[in-house]
């Protein structure tokens, strides 16, 4: 029977319970309903208190401008300015002062300004001013204004208007009887107290909404304990333990309602689960060791058909190969000969190396198709007395251009004194070009490739070594990297047999070929080619 994977425990974050959900919003919604409430109603009391202040700042304009009539009508300024002095160090009035029909103070309870004019545009003028013509009467709503004093104190200020009076006219005679209004009383009172009162509601509300909603959440928290989240959680243990696998989970059903009905449902449906899982547990067993058994048949199958269809491919390839490149190459051979033999030596040295190259490429080529025989059968090199010097500085030129479109920095360090080998120089050049092209396709951009030839100081060879900081070869494909028509490479760049030709040429040249890779670092080629072969190399 397979065994079913144990899945980790599920842990329901602190901010997904569903309890701490529900309960957050209970309170958010108790506290704004009690919000909106209290806020509606404290505006109500600011309403209410401010229009107590206004009749009590009336009452008390009407008290001023009464004690002060008498005073007003015998002209007798200072018992004026007394009675609006004592008057005004009563608890809660801010200033009390009264100004002429031209704006001008008469007399305040703030000495520094007696004998200012104020602006007809300010706040305790716009009332009687607001039409352009002062007004002979105000209603009493217009009298009342609310504003901030210097200090920022909130101020309610009542005006009333100082009448030309018939007795006025007949007392004192300093007013014609056409002038209705000889002045305004400005009485300023404090709103500190309403700001207390409003402070002291606003915590009483506060305490209130604290209390409301810790009933509410009590109370609610408790029903739906008992009613939701104790039967969700028994029900969300159940399907915890389910999806780790075991199908012997049963929940218990406490009521006939909705939840009941659900943990019936759930126990139903796990039952018949476990028979389901228990047959396809049986047909699992039976299909596994019948597709083991096709695997292994597969696999042996494929395996022979796979050397047969490469060596096949190889021989085909070969095949087409030499017939469709080959003709063209020699014509190309032979009219880089032609032109060369007639430009003769009127030909400058670049136009003549270009057509040597040419030349001596295409022989290459050719020599490169030839050796996708190697596989299948075995031809002996033309070995001569080589110096590599040529033969890198050859493939440096040809490698210039590609390491330059692919942002690569490649570098050559090949000595001078380095003894002559006894090699197939075509072959040589293959081989450098293949190494030295799959390092460039391994390294990204900005990346470097470095070719480097050398005495071997420890035996009688010459040492190949090309190295890059690319992308490296994994461990499981090292094996395997010099089989016929492997590639690692992607989106069709290569077939696999890059490495292969350079493993024939390495071994009928009796040297050696290493490799040293990690994935991420980069990738070292190492060839020991010795200065003289074996007579015979297999």
């Amino acid at each position: 029977m397979t065994p079913v994977p144990s899945l980790p425990r599920v842990d329901v974050g602190l901010r997904h319970r569903l309890a701490l959900r529900i309960g957050v919003g209970l309170c958010l919604g108790a506290a704004a309903i009690l919000a909106v409430a209290g806020v509606y109603n404290l505006r109500l009391q600011r309403t209410h208190l401010t229009r107590l202040v206004g009749a009590s700042a009336n009452g008390i304009a009407e008290t001023i401008r009464g004690s002060t009539r008498d005073g007003m009508l015998r002209n007798d300024a200072e018992g004026v300015h007394r009675i609006i002095m004592n008057i005004g160090t009563q608890q809660g009035i801010s200033k009390i002062r009264i100004f002429n029909k031209e704006g001008r103070i008469r007399t305040s309870t703030e000495a520094e300004e007696v004998g200012s004019l104020v602006d007809i545009r300010a706040e305790e003028c716009y009332a009687c001013h607001q039409k352009g013509q002062p007004l002979e009467r105000l209603e009493r709503a217009d009298r009342v204004r609310l504003f901030r004093n210097a200090r920022g104190e909130r101020i309610l200020g009542v005006v009333a208007p100082i009448h030309n009076e018939a007795q006025c006219v007949s007392s004192c005679h300093a007013h014609s009887d056409s002038q209705r209004v000889l002045g305004v009383l400005d009485v300023q009172l404090s709103m500190g107290s309403v700001e207390e009162a409003l402070a002291a509601s606003e915590r009483q509300m506060a305490g209130a909404l604290a209390a409301t909603v810790g009933a509410v959440v009590a109370l609610a928290g408790l029903l739906l304990w008992r009613m939701v989240l104790r039967p969700v959680e028994g029900m969300t243990a159940a399907i915890v333990r389910v999806a780790g696998g075991d199908l012997t989970t049963r929940v218990t059903v406490r009521s006939p309602g909705e939840m009941g009905v659900m943990a019936a449902s759930w126990n139903a449906m796990t039952e018949e689960l476990a028979r389901a899982r228990t047959a396809l547990e049986e047909w699992n067993e039976a299909l596994e060791r019948r597709v083991e058994e096709k695997t292994a048949e597969l696999q042996r199958s494929y395996e022979r058909m796979s050397a047969v269809e490469r060596m096949a491919s190889l021989g085909k390839l070969a095949a087409v190969v030499a017939h469709e490149i080959n003709n063209p190459l020699a014509g190309i051979r032979t009219y880089a000969r032609l032109l060369r033999r007639r430009f003769g030596e009127s030909a400058d040295p670049e136009t003549d190396r270009i057509l040597q190259m040419v030349d001596s490429e295409s022989g290459r080529c050719g020599d490169i198709v030839k050796n996708l025989l190697t596989f299948s059968r075995s031809g002996p090199a033309r070995l001569t007395d080589e110096d590599l010097k040529p033969v890198s500085d050859r493939c440096a030129l040809l490698l210039r251009h590609q390491a330059e479109i692919l942002g690569v920095s490649l570098t050559f360090e090949v000595p001078q004194d380095l003894p002559r080998l006894r090699c197939d120089a075509a072959q040589i050049e293959q081989m450098i070009l293949a190494l030295a092209m799959n390092a460039l396709d391994a390294t990204p951009v900005g990346g470097r490739v470095t070719v480097a030839v050398r005495r071997d100081p420890e035996s009688n060879a010459v040492l190949l070594v090309v190295s890059d900081n690319g992308c490296g070869i994994a461990e499981e494909d090292r094996s395997r990297i010099f089989e016929p028509f492997f590639t690692t490479k992607t989106g069709g760049k290569g077939v696999g047999l890059g490495l292969a030709v350079v493993y024939g040429i390495v071994t009928r040249h009796g040297g050696r070929i290493d490799v040293l890779s990690a994935v991420g670092s980069g990738t070292t080629f190492t060839v020991r080619l010795p200065l003289e072969p074996p007579p015979e190399v297999p």
